[in-house]
């Protein structure tokens, strides 16, 4: 029967053990390259931090021109309706009518441009005297709160809704005594603003 058989050899050296010595030099080569290295470390670091800071500076600037650019849209879209409102008011008369003791106003309430929808809105007409002292006011429908002549419930003036044109007419009943020159039509748009304003002379009695 063939059986393992193991060698076990030892190898014993005579020579001296060799010592490296290492010089001053090479730890001052160490010592300037670490150095270095920290300093590199901390400059990459600190780079990265300063474009994270930039980004961040860079996002909020880019945020606040959006919100501006956005306030300039509406500004100018604003801007475009007061210059081409939506509507116009031709033909606008007042018509003395003695037997009624008073005078009408009517005019035609046109949409600017044609367009397949209705538009909506509301409008009152105001009778002025300015050169009363205080100067007097009339206003139709009789419930706008009126400043300066300047209706101020546009929620409170008669409802309208035209497609292409509409006759519009409002009689104002005064006395005697009361003496109106001229007559303001006041347009509001649904949401409340006022688009458009016209005025027309009263004849006299």
């Amino acid at each position: 029967m063939k059986s393992d058989s193991w060698f076990l050899i030892n190898l014993r050296s005579f020579d001296p053990v060799k010592s490296i010595r290492l010089g001053r030099r090479i730890f001052l080569y160490f010592a300037i390259g670490g150095g270095i290295f920290a300093v590199l470390a901390a400059f990459s670091v600190y780079q990265v931090l300063t474009l994270q800071h930039e980004k961040t500076r860079l996002k909020d600037e880019v945020t606040q021109l959006k919100a501006r650019v956005s306030g300039l849209n509406q500004k100018l879209s604003e801007v475009a309706a007061e210059a081409h409102p939506p509507l116009k008011v031709d033909e606008l008369q007042v018509i003395r009518e003695p037997k009624r003791g008073g005078f009408a106003g009517r005019f035609w309430l046109v949409q600017a441009n044609s367009q397949e929808t209705p538009y909506t809105g509301t409008l009152a007409m105001v009778a002025k005297n300015e050169t009363l002292r205080p100067p007097a006011h009339r206003a139709i429908p009789a419930e706008m709160r009126l400043e300066r002549g300047i209706p101020q419930q546009p929620e409170r003036g008669k409802p309208f809704e035209v497609l292409g044109k509409k006759f519009v007419e409002a009689f104002f009943d005064v006395a005697p005594e009361e003496v109106f020159q001229t007559l303001t039509v006041f347009i509001f748009s649904r949401e409340g603003k006022l688009i458009l304003q016209k005025s027309a002379e009263i004849p006299k009695p």
